[in-house]
């Protein structure tokens, strides 16, 4: 096993095989589960996309939240948003887009997976709706 510093976030890289015996490199991205529990479902999913690079998905939210579509297209959101906030979200994720972070793992290596699939990971961490944009 060893650790590639070279992505962002950083992922647990191991080496198995498949039953038939050939060789294969599994990774796991190891995520920063530090986020303030008392934010609102948009600000801590937004969080949770900063933290962990989901360039993606803070693309479509910025979008999204530029247009004023968030009730129609961001999943399991519920609820209004003020002026005040969506300036503040819109700023914050305005700079994480404009920032130059390091590669992420699922571009890195032939996983074939997007960051979409690793919600799971939050959502079972802190046993909260992570909210989302789907684009397919």
């Amino acid at each position: 096993m060893r650790i590639d510093n070279d992505t962002f976030p950083i992922c647990k890289l191991e080496e198995k095989k498949f039953s038939w015996g050939e060789p294969y490199l599994h990774m796991t991205p190891i995520f920063d589960m530090k986020i303030p529990k008392e934010l609102s479902d948009l600000e801590f999913s937004i969080e949770i996309f900063i933290k962990n690079n989901f360039k993606n998905q803070l693309l479509y939210f910025y979008n999204v939240l530029t247009n004023y579509e968030e009730n129609n297209r961001i999943e399991n959101y519920e609820g209004g948003l003020s002026e005040p906030s969506r300036k503040e979200l819109l700023v914050k994720i305005k700079n994480e887009l404009d920032s130059q972070k390091k590669v992420r793992p699922w571009e890195k290596y032939d996983d074939y997976r997007e960051e979409l699939d690793f919600l799971y990971v939050f959502q079972e961490e802190f046993n909260r709706k992570i909210l989302f944009i789907k684009t397919k």
